[in-house]
């Protein structure tokens, strides 16, 4: 029987339902409808018109509904069945039931239905009405894949953006991007940051025209835009905090529909010295030179070191020296970095400085270096250039006696005995130790005492005993 589109088919005498318009009710909210005695045998079913599965619905009446679904399917709706019967005893017929239930047909694939579960009293039998769940499935499905592919390109772009923010903090250029409709600072690394004299998070979104010393009405940004297209040659500004004379290279780019200026800045006052035959010159010297060459910051971290540095302490690579202390690397450890960054900073430079090195191995290595004060620049810098003295005839020492002194000593002899001309000697020797660890330690009794391995209180005692203690201290 058919009517507008519904269709059904019945193992009875008599049609599944009363009347064609209940029967495209029942159609209308369900794909399957199935009239199921409580022993599981199928009486009637019935399709929607839009069902993709009537031409095989048609042939369900009189099996068993065992035979349609798979094991554990079967399982479940023989538990329904039961369940429905048992509260029809009850008195709770009406109750609603739900069951899912893969269908496994020949010859097409398994697709997965929702049915309701109702007894009908004049029928003896109980109605399941099913939903096709396969729409579902498919949705869920394309739900899955664009969220897959969401996650494949927000990974994507965490990469892009781990890459992006590793190249700018890793590049010694100074690169400023700025947003050309309303000229603010969008992103900057921390060398322009440095080179415009402030804080990376406090000149994000800040004004750049600001960051400059120019006159009213100039626009420098507008310039830096059109670089690109008229070849010119750099902008020349000067820093509004710390009046650093400055380069400015700039490009116009667009990103997702916004137009963008990517500002690159270089010291003005040092661009001839850092070209040339002259830069080729010392970058030799500084990777083949056979005396060691470090730079650290203010605070003496390295920054950047020489192969001949990684071979006499022993490192593997400049990875492994980049970022520590300059300290750990000093036998004395933080009074010797403390005594080279305090008369680098205050006299510009450390003409000689003897002490030893610690290899990543704990053996020590006599050096002698020389410190030079990199202050005029925004990031103060200090350079050393370190000598491997351990395989020499003789190591120098500036603790040298002095003429006065020698002359002293040599007056003694054919006066005195060797034992006292000696005894005398070590006194003179080891007072100029004394007079030398006090200076270089800035008058520092705790750091002279360490620097010489002696206690603070045998450090007084032989400053009492050379009249190097003044009476105030006494």
């Amino acid at each position: 029987m058919t009517n507008d589109g519904v269709k059904f088919s019945s193992s009875g005498s008599r049609p599944l339902f009363g009347t064609p318009l209940l029967s495209g009710v029942m159609a209308s909210v369900a794909d399957i409808a199935l009239l199921v005695v409580p022993s599981g045998l199928i009486r009637a079913a019935m399709a929607g018109g839009d069902s993709r599965n009537f031409s095989e619905v048609a042939g369900w009446p009189g099996q068993e509904l065992d035979a349609l679904i798979d094991d554990d399917s079967a399982r479940k709706i023989a538990r329904r069945l039961a369940e429905v019967v048992a509260l029809k005893d009850e008195g709770a017929g009406d109750a609603v039931l739900w069951a899912e239930l893969i269908h496994e047909l020949p010859n097409t694939e398994n697709f997965p239905v929702r049915y309701s579960l109702h007894w009908l009293p004049e029928e003896e039998a109980i109605l399941m009405l099913g939903r096709d769940q396969r729409p579902i499935i498919e949705m869920q499905q394309q739900l899955l894949n664009a969220q897959v592919a969401m996650e494949r390109d927000y990974e994507a772009q965490r990469e892009m953006d781990t890459r992006y923010r590793l190249l700018m903090d890793f590049t010694t250029d100074c690169i400023v991007i700025v947003a050309m409709k309303n000229g603010r600072i969008l992103d900057l690394n921390h060398h322009a940051a440095a080179m415009l004299g402030g804080a990376r998070a406090d000149l994000m979104g800040a004004d750049f025209t600001r960051q400059f010393l120019v006159s009213e009405g100039e626009d420098l940004l507008g310039e830096l835009a059109a670089m690109q297209r008229s070849g010119g040659e750099p902008r020349q500004a000067e820093t509004a905090r710390n009046n650093l004379p400055l380069r400015l290279h700039g490009r116009l780019f667009r990103a997702a529909g916004e137009r963008l200026v990517l500002c690159r800045m270089e010291r003005a006052d040092l661009t001839g010295v850092a070209a040339g035959p002259l830069a080729d010159d010392l970058d030799q010297l500084f990777y083949k030179g056979v005396d060691a060459i470090v730079f650290t910051d203010k605070d003496g971290g390295i920054v950047a070191a020489s192969d001949a540095f990684l071979n006499i302490t022993d490192a593997v690579g400049i990875d492994a020296v980049r970022g520590r202390s300059l300290g750990d690397f000093l036998v004395r450890g933080a009074i010797d970095l403390k005594v080279l960054l305090e008369n680098a900073r205050r006299a510009g430079h450390l003409r000689s400085y003897t002490t030893k090195l610690v290899t990543d191995f704990d053996a020590q290595v006599a050096v002698e270096m020389s410190a030079t004060w990199l202050g005029d620049r925004s990031d103060p810098r200090l350079a050393l250039i370190i000598r491997d003295t351990s395989s020499s005839l003789a190591v120098r020492s500036d603790l040298s006696l002095g003429e006065d002194n020698m002359r002293g000593v040599m007056e003694l002899v054919g006066s005195t005995t060797l034992k006292d001309i000696v005894a005398e000697t070590t006194n003179v020797v080891e007072r100029i130790c004394i007079e030398t660890a006090i200076e270089l330690t800035r008058n520092n009794r705790v750091a002279a005492a360490e620097m010489l391995g002696l206690s603070r209180q045998s450090l007084y005692v032989k400053l009492r005993k050379y009249g190097l203690l003044s009476r105030e201290e006494e």
